[in-house]
């Protein structure tokens, strides 16, 4: 029970904190979609395609470990840190020797400095993600949540002052460094005086790592292909501009995703491998932290592919409308992607590094042939495709991972799901229907307000009576 509370309680500080972040990145997508055109989000969805490539990688796949093993000494996890600070170096280099070849085979001169520039992030990112871990591990949710908050809030105001400047793609590139420079800058200084890491860099100390690093290196690089094969695609065939296009309705889509994930990631894996040995535990855990997503994500999925249309002319404006077909198709991807979070932390949490690299390169296939197979009708093709994929070929795969992991079965997880979706999609044909019969003449602004109330209120009506006794639940294990 005490297990179960401190989870919530930390998911509370996260969720209110990646609110806080999410409404931030929404803003500075809203402002800089007048400033800036779509090419220029184009060319930066690859500086970010190389990039961060590395920054998933940046911690050499031992962050997970950290948190994972309960065993760790303070002399292995200085040579932890010092591995992550040493590859970091190297990672850098490699991606400013790089830059030149990535110039050269999208076709795109600028990117040879922008991702030099954008290397030197490496230079600050794996010290803090190495800080970051053993504050997850601490359970140390509200001061990351403040962290997180400091960074979005400096990286909008650079962003906003860089384009008012008349400095392009380069705003969104100083968007991106300001942020891993001021959260790194708050990671380290309290992690330095919380656990200072001695000099000390031995192989011996990275044994038991090594081999869960090295899985989750493998796991991270086949994933990151997976998830991005579709931008490197369009940005091969199709160019900037429906790269441009793509990316910003990914990103607003991804949106509602990066407020799932920090409470998944952050929160459920320290908590999850506290109770590693004990199933029972780790299965309500897991359906609980499944039920709160989709109370919270469905209705918001359901409203984006709805409203779609008002929602891309307020957000974007109207040069932006070419994006709303993709949208909702990434929208119905969205409902997916929001429950599959979880997952990921069970398999870290039971140390099952294995299963998990399996179940990427499961997905890299699968993604890879959707892309492939849709990239002849375009932007919209390769949305098809991707759903199509998620929906046939990745989310029946989970259902034999939770079992093999900690004996769940398909009904019990279909059950945390049913109150959410059924309402979720009665709240979207009710405002469907509405918005159909005409009766309604309403300015963009006006519409989107209108109709996100309406829904808000249909969506509220059906799932608090429905779930009141977990919604209590929840609050009383927040306070």
């Amino acid at each position: 029970m005490r297990l179960r509370r401190s989870a919530f309680s930390g998911a509370a500080w996260t969720s209110a904190a990646t609110l806080a972040v999410v409404l931030l990145q929404l803003g500075q997508i809203a402002a800089l979609a007048r400033l800036l055109r779509p090419e220029d989000f184009g060319l930066m969805a690859l500086v970010v395609l190389v990039v961060a490539f590395a920054h998933a990688i940046a911690d050499v796949g031992l962050g997970g470990a950290i948190i994972q093993r309960q065993d760790a000494t303070r002399e292995s996890l200085s040579s932890v840190f010092w591995l992550g600070v040493v590859a970091g170096v190297i990672l850098c280099a490699a991606l400013a020797l790089a830059a030149p070849l990535a110039a050269s085979a999208f076709g795109e001169p600028r990117l040879r400095a922008l991702i030099a520039l954008g290397a030197l992030s490496l230079l600050v990112l794996p010290a803090s993600l190495y800080f970051q871990a053993l504050l997850q591990k601490a359970l140390a949710f509200r001061l990351l949540a403040a962290i997180d908050v400091l960074a979005a809030a400096a990286a909008v105001c650079v962003a906003l002052a860089s384009a008012l400047a008349g400095q392009g793609v380069y705003a969104l590139l100083w968007a991106m460094l300001t942020a891993i420079v001021v959260r790194g800058a708050a990671l380290i200084a309290i992690g330095l005086r919380r656990w200072p890491p001695g000099l000390r860099l031995r192989r011996e100390d990275l044994r038991g790592y090594a081999r869960f690093g090295a899985f989750q290196v493998v796991e991270r690089s086949i994933n990151y292909l997976g998830f991005n094969l579709d931008k490197l695609l369009i940005g091969s065939l199709i160019g900037t501009l429906g790269l441009g296009l793509y990316s910003v309705a990914y990103q607003l889509v991804m949106r509602p995703v990066q407020f799932v994930a920090p409470i998944v990631n952050r929160v459920a894996l320290p908590v999850f491998a506290l109770a590693q040995a004990d199933d029972a535990r780790l299965r309500a855990g897991f359906l609980d932290a499944l039920r709160v997503v989709s109370i919270v994500m469905f209705p918001v999925y359901a409203g984006m592919i709805v409203l779609a249309e008002p929602f891309v002319r307020v957000v974007l404006g109207p040069a932006w409308l070419g994006a709303v077909p993709v949208l909702r198709l990434l929208a119905v991807l969205g409902f997916f992607y929001s429950i599959g979070n979880p997952i990921g932390s069970l398999l870290v949490a039971k140390g099952r590094v294995g299963l998990s690299l399996a179940l990427n390169v499961w997905l890299v296939a699968l993604y890879a042939a959707a892309t492939v197979a849709g990239a002849r009708w375009g932007v919209e093709g390769i949305a098809t495709g991707l759903v199509i994929a998620t929906a046939c070929g990745l989310f029946p795969v989970g259902f034999y991972i939770r079992w093999r992991l900690v004996r769940m079965r398909p009904a019990e997880y279909l059950a945390s799901l049913a109150p959410a979706l059924a309402a979720a999609l009665a709240m979207g044909a009710l405002v469907a229907a509405v918005r159909a019969s005409g009766h309604f003449s309403l300015r963009p602004l006006a519409e989107l307000v209108a109709y996100a109330c309406l829904g808000a209120i249909a969506y509220l009506l059906a799932i608090v009576p429905w779930q009141w006794k977990f919604l209590v639940r929840v609050r009383d294990a927040v306070r």
